[in-house]
């Protein structure tokens, strides 16, 4: 009788061969192998082999950009780990993650944000609970993006970062140095003082030239340095605004940074030129303009813009002195309240020995 082959033994045999091949340029013929690959394992009863394939199946769909067989994937995928009730089955957790993060990398290419808001929740209880660092870099890259686009640049900060050592502890040095730029980003976006540049991951890239480029940025946000930050933008070498996500939030951050030396710049000032401060920060009088009604109305300048002659009036203290000298104010009249509310006392309790004297009198008299 002849030696039978195990499941253990196919299945290895199998991954082997699909690994192998994962690496071919064409990709419409590996998409091929794939499909027959799956219509053989349906008459197998291994489940496991089935998904694994269903998954590189459904990573290369999204490779290739076809959205709607993704989609149709990933909903069959979903469907392996449910109960009969259609919820989630947990006992699957591993499974779940793999499917949700082929999810939000699908909401993320549809631009779909409802679908992501509604997907990502799901996944932190999951990630909680089990440590599969390649899902949990893409969920958390997924995160990421879902923040920045909300403008909640301080959680899209947190989220980056979890990706990028995720995508660092698989070995996805390529990912890893792309999240590393985004972590850059969110943190500048955050007007955040803490250097991602500081932590220990982020130092084995610091050698790497596009890595160098983001460092040399940080430093010229932190020196609002505008000349500089143009400078290494716009420098083809950096490949910086190659990056399509990047570049849509450039004029967010240009806008932060711009805000940032303005409110530098008026500090000395008690009457400064509109047309001044535009040629200061290189932009037109009316960017300056909604800047600085921006300054105002987020209370970090106390000051007039005056449209007719187009001056800046700002009042001798800043918004913060105000405060702080209102709030001395208030101190001193608590003081004052209590000192006088003490003196209340006393003048009672001095009181009270001459009207016991006064009673005392008056008994001797009856």
């Amino acid at each position: 009788m002849g030696d039978q082959v195990t499941r253990n033994d196919a299945s290895e045999a199998i991954n082997t061969v699909l690994d192998s091949v994962s690496s071919a340029s064409d990709l419409s013929k590996l998409e091929t192998i794939y499909e027959l690959t799956l219509d053989a394992l349906k008459a197998t009863a291994n489940q496991r082999l089935w998904f694994s394939t269903s998954v590189k199946l459904a990573k290369l769909y999204l490779e290739m950009g076809d959205v709607s067989k993704l989609q149709r994937l990933v909903r069959t995928l979903h469907k392996t780990c449910q109960k009969p009730d259609g919820s989630d089955d947990v006992s699957k957790g591993s499974q779940l993650l793999e499917v949700y993060a082929l999810d939000l990398q699908a909401c993320a290419v549809t631009k779909n944000s409802l679908r992501m808001k509604e997907i990502y929740p799901k996944t932190i209880n999951l990630t909680s609970a089990i440590a599969d660092p390649r899902s949990i870099a893409v969920i958390r890259e997924s995160g990421g993006k879902m923040y920045m686009s909300e403008k909640k640049w301080e959680a899209a900060y947190n989220e980056f970062f979890e990706a990028f050592k995720n995508y660092q502890e698989t070995g996805n040095a390529t990912r890893a140095k792309i999240m590393l730029k985004y972590v850059v980003l969110a943190n500048m976006l955050a007007l955040s003082s803490i250097n991602p540049f500081d932590s220990r991951e982020a130092k084995v890239y610091q050698d790497d030239p596009a890595i160098t480029a983001m460092a040399s940025l940080r430093t010229a946000y932190e020196q609002n340095d505008i000349q500089a930050i143009n400078s290494i933008l716009t420098n083809p070498s950096n490949q910086i605004l190659s990056d399509s996500f990047i570049k849509t939030y450039l004029q967010d951050l240009l806008r932060n940074i711009r805000l940032q030396v303005l409110q530098n710049i008026i500090q000395p000032y008690h009457c400064v030129s509109l047309d001044f401060l535009a040629r200061e920060i290189n932009v037109a009088r009316d960017e300056v303009v909604s800047l600085l009604v921006q300054l105002i109305l987020d209370e970090k300048i106390a000051a007039r813009i005056d449209g007719t002659e187009n001056f800046l009036h700002v009042d001798s203290g800043s918004t913060d002195q105000a405060k702080r000298l209102a709030n001395i104010r208030k101190w001193i009249d608590s003081i004052e309240r209590i000192h006088h509310g003490l003196l209340g006392k006393l003048n009672q309790m001095q009181q009270v020995p001459e009207l016991l004297s006064c009673a005392d009198e008056c008994t001797d008299e009856c």
